[in-house]
């Protein structure tokens, strides 16, 4: 089983999104976590990403946690929400830069945009525009992992 780590800035909002909607989409095929740069411990996850998820069937019961050494050593492939994250995490853990990457990065190499809009702040509409631009690079993230 892969094991699959995302990460962004607070590990409320982006990651968690990414890490319950691949859980629900391809759980059998990967053990999954999130971590945040800036993440403070045990915090939940934003009430507009429950509130979305679970509108789609999905519970969360989540408690944010910033990267550690140990996380990323779990991890076989790192998907972050930026590129700012992306590099970060290459000069924090050097040894670990052949398995960072952004999430639209990693599925499409040629991708204009590596980023993923961070909806911090904003009311539910923002958060849904950006669990839509996820979901669909997860889609794309399984189909390219067969």
């Amino acid at each position: 089983m892969k094991h699959i780590l995302f990460v962004c800035t607070g590990n409320t909002c982006r990651s968690p999104m990414a890490e319950y909607l691949l859980r629900h989409k391809a759980g059998e095929k990967y053990e999954v976590k999130s971590a945040g740069l800036a993440a403070f411990p045990g915090q939940d996850a934003a009430d507009h990403v429950k509130q979305l998820l679970n509108e789609q069937g999905i519970l969360v019961d989540h408690k944010s946690q910033p990267v550690t050494p140990e996380l990323m050593e779990w991890a076989d492939l790192v998907l972050t929400m930026t590129e700012a994250h992306m590099h970060h995490l290459q000069e924090q853990f050097p040894d670990k830069k052949d398995v960072i990457y952004t999430l639209k990065t990693y599925v499409d190499p040629k991708h204009e945009n590596p980023n993923i809009s961070d909806p911090f702040g904003g009311n539910k509409e923002v958060y849904e525009s950006t669990m839509h631009e996820i979901e669909a690079w997860l889609e794309r993230f399984v189909e390219k992992e067969g």
